[in-house]
């Protein structure tokens, strides 16, 4: 049997299979961007004293302190760069995977995950999926369905907290009492890309459980 032999379900579970191989990627790059731009976090950098002379500069350069912060800002560009890869990463295998199971429950035969982009790469929410998928019917005898469930609470819970950060964030003045309500939300919205990444994870394996019953099937002599 060949690639381009091989039944609808072996297809669709490797194109989740490779999209939750990106996310993990993107999930590894983005803690190690992290733990980089912690390094030179200037409040815990202690500068050196020195200076030098450049001709024609009032103020005498001090090198260490120049290099530090020359190196935190691009490490900060380069994480914040990577965070958008890695959320775009988790948001694709969280969906995508979803969209799949919904299909196999349906009676549906993808032979791969679909998803639309936007022009400049970026996942387009598919609508009845939005703004997270809904709980699932159909997998009440999975044996991780209450951890799928937990899951998925938590991902609304990041995506709840961030459309509020967002409200907030629009408004023209905000009391004292909702500028911590904002920053709370904005600490928890943090884990949006986590938290969908935990998703697609349990998702992939409830595709696989959705489709036991089709393996069996085709398999029989």
């Amino acid at each position: 049997m060949t690639r381009t032999t091989l039944p609808w379900f072996e297809t669709l579970t490797d194109s989740a299979y490779a999209l939750g191989a990106a996310a993990r990627e993107a999930r590894t790059a983005h803690q190690a961007a992290q733990a980089a731009a912690a390094q030179y976090d200037l409040d815990r950098v202690r500068f050196l004293d020195g200076e030098i002379t450049v001709p024609g500069l009032f103020t005498p350069p001090r090198p260490h302190d120049r290099a530090v912060m020359g190196i935190g800002q691009a490490l900060q560009k380069c994480r914040n760069r990577i965070e958008r890869l890695y959320t775009d990463a988790a948001l694709s295998y969280a969906y995508g995977t979803a969209w799949a199971i919904l299909r196999v429950l349906d009676g549906q035969e993808p032979p791969r995950v679909e998803l639309s982009l936007t022009a400049e790469g970026h996942l387009t929410i598919p609508a009845e999926l939005a703004p997270i998928p809904p709980a699932i019917a159909g997998l009440d005898r999975w044996c991780d369905n209450a951890k799928f469930d937990k899951a998925r609470q938590r991902w609304w819970d990041c995506d709840s907290a961030g459309e509020y950060a967002s409200a907030l964030a629009d408004q023209d003045y905000l009391a004292d009492h909702e500028a911590g309500e904002m920053h709370q939300a904005l600490d928890v919205a943090q884990g949006l890309a986590d938290a969908a990444y935990a998703y697609g994870v349990l998702a992939e394996s409830a595709l696989h459980y959705a489709l036991l019953a089709l393996r069996a099937r085709h398999n029989r002599p």
